[in-house]
């Protein structure tokens, strides 16, 4: 009898494969059945729907990414008042974030493009919650070592967030490469960080 965690690969990876190829819409739990080799019975006892499997196939990247994110954010966190004070605008790379999306490059693939179809149509909105609540820890930072005179409304933040991460997913749907990706992001680093500076020099701004 053949193993049920390697059926249940072979059902991700066709699944994936057809997703990508035919698009959420025009893909059947039939055919992709019928490519791993088993019965749509089969399947079934592992999804219970389409939605399912699609779920399957990228949840473990967005918790991935959501990890990958949290461990840059602590190396920032672990920063004294003293430093941040010689260096307030000290840049973290983002290159291992892009290097994980670019490394499960076809799940978000899948996710920018038929999401919107499935029950994980959100999860863009509730990744940048998640980047939001840790944008928050960065302005309290900021507050406390002295450098933000008074609070940013959080939906500036959400916002700010929203089009930060936005303009990065886009240039991967568009097809940019690794390292072009990267070099865009150290110069939306470059620029949004110049907006964060702009706030702590003019603080009244954000009254």
């Amino acid at each position: 009898m053949r193993d049920k965690e390697a059926t249940r690969k072979t059902i991700l990876d066709i699944g994936k494969k057809m997703f990508i190829e035919k698009g959420y819409e025009h893909s059947f739990l039939r055919d992709i059945a019928k490519e791993s080799g088993v019965t749509t019975g089969a399947i079934y006892g592992h999804y219970k729907d389409k939605d399912a499997l699609f779920t399957d196939i990228v949840s473990p990247v967005i918790d991935g990414l959501k990890k990958t994110l949290s461990n840059m954010q602590d190396e920032y966190r672990s920063i004294d008042n003293e430093q941040l004070n010689r260096d307030p605008m000290k840049l973290n790379s983002y290159d291992p974030m892009i290097d994980y999306i670019y490394d499960h490059h076809d799940e978000f693939i899948l996710l920018l493009k038929c999401a919107h179809e499935t029950s994980m149509k959100d999860w863009f909105e509730d990744f940048i919650k998640t980047e939001t609540t840790a944008s928050q820890s960065y302005a309290e930072k900021w507050k406390e070592a002295g450098i933000l005179k008074s609070d940013i409304d959080v939906r500036f933040i959400e916002i700010v967030s929203s089009s930060y991460f936005r303009s990065i997913f886009e240039a991967i749907e568009k097809g940019m490469k690794r390292e072009e990706t990267k070099r865009l992001v150290r110069l939306l680093s470059i620029y949004y960080t110049g907006g964060w500076k702009a706030l702590a020099g003019y603080s009244a701004l954000a009254e």
